[in-house]
C-alpha cells in the first residue's frame, strides 16, 4: 500500500510525517525532521534534507504547503449554500479582492462552515510565476506532490479530525487558536468547535531576530509583539457577535512552540493559556519521532492528502497533477479481471433488458389495437395515427397550437411577483418552451421570480437559473428555461 507523505519545507529544516491509510482511520509510519544545509539552490538544499532522511518518494502520494509570503487569503460569506452557485460567485469575488488579473493567479476554495442560508468560503490565491517556481524546487529534488495547499488549512485538518487535547466540545460557542510557527513565517487556524473559522498566515521576523529572542527577553519581546498586534486584527475582523473575542486556549507548533518564553508572553498579551499542542491517541507518533509540537504542520499537510477533496489545491489547471502508472500497475492484473466480470454481467443484464422491452412493446400494441378496433373498426398500432384519427384531426392543420407565443408571454408576466419585476433583455417563446434572460437586483429576487413562475401549472420544471455577477455593478444577470406544456398541440400528421 502507498504511503501517504506531508512535507513541512521551511527555510532551515524539513520535517517529514508519513502514515499509512485504514479503513478506520491511519496509522503515523515516521515522524522524522533534518536541518537544511545553508548553501545551495533551494532545490539543492531539499534533495540533502531528503537523502539525510534516507527518504525517496517513489511512489508515495505527497502534499506539501507554499510558503507563506506566496499565498494570499480571503475569506467569504455567501448567502447561499448551493454549491454551484458558489463556484458561479467566486470568480467574480476573487477578481474583485485582487490586484492582479485571474489570468495570472491560480486560486481554489474550500467551504469552512454552512448554516441554513449561508457559507463561510475560504479562498487562497497565488501567482502563477510563484507556484511554478516552487514546483520546479520540488522536482529537481525527485518530489511530484499530489497536493500543495495553503499551510492554515492543514492545520485547521487537525481540529476537524479531532487529533488535538484540549479543543472545545462539539457545538461550542468557544474558540481555540492553533499558531504555528518559525523564523520566517506564522500561520495559524482559529477553530470553533472542530471547524475552522478564521486562517491567516503572517511574516515573523527572520532567521536572526528569531535566533535573537531565544537569548532574551527583549529580543522575545521584538519578534513577537508584531505577531500580536495582526493575531488581534485578525481576531477583530471576524463577523458577528464573536467579533474580537479572544481564544480560550492557544495551541503552539512548530518552532515557536519551544522559544523559551514565547508561551508564557503570548498568553500575557492575549488573555488566554498557551502551550505546545499534543495529539490525541489515533495520532500517537513512533518511537524516536519528533514531538507532536514539531510534526504538527507535516500531520496536516498528510492529513489533506488522505481526504484532498473539497479542502484547496492548487494543484489545478496548468499544475494538475498527473498520477504516475507506475502507482497502478501491481492492481493492473486484478482491475483487467474486475474489468472483464463487469463486461460480462452487463452483457447479461442488457439481453435480459431486451427481452423485457421486447414483450412489454408487444403487449402495448396489442393493447393500443384491441382499442382503435373497437372504436374505430381497424387495428393501428401508431399512437400518433391513433390519436388522430380518433380526435378526428387526422389532417396537417391538427398540429396548429391553440395557444399562441402572446398568450404564453402574457401568462409568464402574470406570474412574476410584482415586487420583484426583473429588466428583460430577452425572451423567447415557443409553443412548448419559454427563455428569459434579463437583470435583477439581487439573488433573492431571482429566487422570487423563480417561485412566482413555479405557481403555474401549465410551467414545467424550472431548473436553478444560471447567474453571474455584473462587473461595476451589485446587479446580478439571470437566465431561465422552462416547458410550456398547456400549447393545445395534437401533433398531427
Amino acid at each position: 500500500m502507498h504511503r501517504i507523505v506531508g512535507l513541512d519545507w521551511s527555510s532551515d529544516s524539513l520535517r517529514v510525517v508519513a502514515l499509512e491509510s485504514g479503513f478506520r482511520g491511519f496509522t503515523v509510519l515516521e515522524a522524522r525532521a533534518a536541518p537544511l544545509p545553508p548553501e545551495g539552490a533551494p532545490g539543492e538544499q531539499l534533495k540533502t534534507a531528503l537523502a539525510m532522511l534516507e527518504l525517496a518518494a517513489g511512489d508515495d502520494v505527497v502534499a506539501v504547503a507554499l510558503p507563506a509570503a506566496q499565498v494570499a487569503c480571503h475569506l467569504f460569506t455567501l448567502p447561499f449554500t448551493d454549491p454551484r452557485r458558489i463556484e458561479q460567485v467566486l470568480p467574480a469575488e476573487v477578481e474583485g479582492a485582487i490586484p492582479f488579473d485571474l489570468e495570472e493567479v491560480v486560486w481554489d476554495h474550500a467551504v469552512l462552515s454552512q448554516t441554513e442560508d449561508k457559507s463561510l468560503v475560504a479562498v487562497a490565491v497565488a501567482k502563477k510565476a510563484l507556484v511554478r517556481e516552487h514546483l520546479a524546487a520540488l522536482k529537481e529534488a525527485g518530489l511530484e506532490p499530489k497536493v500543495v495547499t495553503f499551510a492554515p488549512m492543514a492545520l485547521g485538518a487537525l481540529a476537524e479530525r479531532k487529533l488535538l487535547r484540549g479543543l472545545p466540545a462539539e457545538g461550542s460557542a468557544e474558540s481555540v487558536l492553533i499558531l504555528e510557527g518559525g523564523p520566517e513565517r506564522a500561520h495559524f487556524s482559529l477553530v470553533v468547535g472542530s471547524s475552522v473559522a478564521l486562517l491567516r498566515s503572517l511574516s515573523l521576523g527572520g532567521a536572526a531576530q528569531f535566533a535573537a529572542a531565544a537569548l532574551d527577553e527583549e529580543g522575545l519581546r521584538t519578534l513577537l509583539l508584531p505577531l500580536v498586534r495582526n493575531l488581534k486584527l485578525s481576531l477583530r475582523s471576524r463577523s458577528g457577535a464573536d467579533a474580537g473575542v479572544p481564544p480560550v486556549r492557544l495551541l503552539l507548533a512548530g518552532s515557536l512552540a519551544a522559544l523559551p518564553g514565547a508561551a508564557a508572553l503570548l498568553s500575557e498579551e492575549l488573555g488566554a493559556p498557551a502551550a505546545p499542542l499534543e495529539f490525541t491517541g489515533e495520532a500517537s507518533l513512533p518511537a524516536g519521532s519528533i514531538d507532536a509540537a514539531t510534526a504538527a504542520l507535516a500531520l496536516g499537510l498528510s492529513l489533506r492528502a488522505q481526504q484532498p477533496r473539497g479542502k484547496l489545491n492548487f494543484r489545478k489547471g496548468e499544475f494538475a497533477f498527473t498520477k504516475d502508472l507506475s502507482q497502478v500497475k501491481g492492481q493492473l492484473g486484478w482491475m483487467a479481471a474486475a474489468a472483464g466480470l463487469l463486461l460480462l454481467l452487463a452483457v447479461g443484464l442488457g439481453i435480459a433488458q431486451v427481452s423485457t422491452l421486447g414483450r412489454r412493446a408487444k403487449d402495448y400494441d396489442d393493447a393500443l389495437c384491441a382499442a382503435t378496433k373497437k372504436v374505430l373498426g381497424n387495428c393501428l398500432t401508431d399512437y400518433k395515427l391513433a390519436v388522430a384519427q380518433m380526435s378526428g384531426t387526422a389532417s396537417k392543420a391538427a398540429g396548429i397550437p391553440r395557444t399562441s407565443a402572446t398568450d404564453v408571454f402574457a401568462e409568464v408576466l402574470a406570474h412574476l411577483p410584482e415586487a420583484s419585476l426583473p429588466l428583460l433583455e430577452d425572451v423567447e417563446i415557443t409553443t412548448s418552451s419559454v427563455r428569459l434572460k434579463g437583470v435583477a437586483d439581487s439573488y433573492q429576487q431571482v429566487d422570487q421570480i423563480k417561485d412566482g413562475l413555479k405557481t403555474d401549472k401549465c410551467f414545467g420544471e424550472i431548473k436553478p437559473p444560471r447567474t453571474e455577477k455584473l462587473r461595476d455593478s451589485q446587479k446580478f444577470s439571470f437566465t431561465m428555461d422552462f416547458p410550456y406544456a398547456c400549447s393545445g398541440e395534437t401533433g398531427g400528421s
